[in-house]
């Protein structure tokens, strides 16, 4: 176990511990995610305090003498960690310290599992065949999906239900009139409404609303209602990879018209982000951005489907979106500054006493900056996407009402005529998307680099 061992398991255990962190403080107490944060923190000063004892120890010859004052500031420090636990198991949940005092032996633990499968005969097998790999991976999936606590899925599904009037399918324009929302029969007779159903039209039917209306009742149903946006976003993801893996499955020298589409987009892309990055850093920040880009593009257009629905079309999507930019940005800045040139970027950069004195009012200022970021890139797509889409239901509630007189089940299609106008704004919210996150790494980046990209511009 070498010095790099150590290295790798605290960057990728403050990567786990943050991460989960976010979710703690949203889903149980902002005092657990202190406490797993705190654990955390304590584990990592005791790994780095027993790598510094190791080394001491184990330095040969005349230079072990020298290694004495890190042997004693190393106990030392150990001895002062103890009554910093002890302190922490008095004002902090113990069972989230736990968590946190487990992360980095979790950490190793994983690595060690992960290199043992991955030198292994049978994962060599499972991976000279893709399709073999994706079988492994969908059944996995499932797996995970049916091993979910039934009665915590039942509880939350009921509790949505209960929100939107205990209503399992929404109205849907192609099957209620604009003015009265009644469904007319096979006779041309108006159906009775379904007690607690909502009035008006709302969004069109998708395949999972149809699905929960044929199974009205059943706990799984309304589970499955309760996660359709993650399960519509689950299925554009796996649309959009075995795509990029058809086209580039076996490329050749005269691309044929998938492979030409493919090539194309991602010429374009990388020529765009490295028009503002730099080609030097657009090789290490492209596939995050190009692949931003053709996701939500693929969710924007999803709705278009019949039976479909854009998962961008919900806060909670376009949220995780937006939060996984900011995640990759302060981790851009403080990997690329440092943290101290990372808390300097948050004070201004100040550099004269004039830049002192403003400091203390910049950090503040951005702070609330960072913290907006996510919250305007998700806010945007989704109320751009969700008009969208509310524009549609409304002329086609329009359609059908201009017909009502004659008792048809189908009106006029007159949200057709904005299906281009859907193309266009789905296509430049997923650029404005990718735009602005191209920016905000760009401004984490260090100063120099800044200056050697405005240059090597001027020159050009």
């Amino acid at each position: 176990m070498n010095l790099r061992y150590f290295k790798n398991v605290r960057s990728v255990t403050i990567a786990l511990v943050v991460v989960t962190a976010i979710a703690a403080a949203t889903y149980a107490t902002p005092l657990s995610a202190l406490g797993l944060l705190a654990g955390a923190a304590w584990s990592l000063v005791n790994l780095a305090l027993l790598e510094i004892l190791i080394v001491a120890l184990l330095t040969p010859g005349a230079a072990s003498a020298r290694a004495l004052p890190r042997v004693a500031w190393a106990l030392g420090g150990m001895a002062l960690l103890l009554l910093g636990l002890a302190w922490l198991l008095f004002h902090l949940p113990a069972l989230w310290l736990v968590a946190g005092f487990s992360a980095p032996l979790a950490v190793i633990v994983l690595k060690a599992a992960s290199s043992a499968l991955l030198e292994s005969g049978a994962w060599r097998a499972l991976a000279k065949s893709p399709w073999r790999a994706a079988a492994v991976v969908a059944a996995l999936i499932l797996t995970a999906w049916w091993l979910l606590p039934a009665r915590s899925l039942g509880q939350r599904a009921d509790s949505a239900a209960g929100a939107h009037g205990d209503s399992a399918v929404r109205d849907a324009p192609g099957l209620t009139t604009a003015a009265h929302g009644e469904a007319p029969g096979a006779a041309g007779e108006p159906a009775a409404k379904a007690e607690g159903e909502d009035e008006g039209s709302d969004k069109f039917p998708n395949v999972i609303t149809l699905i929960t209306a044929a199974n009205h009742g059943a706990r799984w149903a309304k589970a499955l209602h309760f996660w359709e946006p993650i399960v519509f976003s689950l299925a554009v993801g796996l649309l959009v990879c075995i795509t990029g893996f058809v086209a580039s499955r076996n490329p050749k020298m005269i691309p044929g018209g998938l492979q030409n589409g493919a090539e194309m987009l991602v010429e374009k892309l990388y020529e765009f982000v490295g028009g503002i990055l730099g080609h030097e850093n657009a090789r290490r920040f492209f596939p995050l951005l190009g692949t931003l880009f053709v996701y939500i593009f693929a969710m924007n257009l999803f709705g278009l489907l019949p039976l479909m629905d854009s998962p961008t079309s919900n806060l909670n999507i376009t949220f995780a979106l937006g939060l996984t930019v900011f995640v990759y940005v302060q981790y851009v800045g403080i990997r690329g500054l440092g943290i101290v040139g990372y808390v300097d970027h948050m004070l201004g950069s100040p550099r004269d006493v004039l830049g002192w004195m403003v400091a203390p009012l910049m950090f503040p200022i951005h702070l609330m900056g960072e913290l907006a970021k996510p919250i305007s890139l998700s806010c945007r797509l989704f109320g751009n996407v969700f008009g969208e889409d509310m524009l549609l239901v409304g002329f086609a509630s329009l359609g059908i009402g201009m017909l009502s007189f004659a008792h048809s089940p189908v009106g006029i299609p007159l949200h057709a005529i904005f299906f281009p106008l859907a193309l266009l704004t789905s296509t430049l919210q997923a650029f404005v998307f990718t735009v602005l996150s191209t920016i905000y790494i760009l401004l984490m980046l260090p100063h120099e680099e800044h200056g050697h990209e405005e240059g090597a511009q001027h020159a050009h």
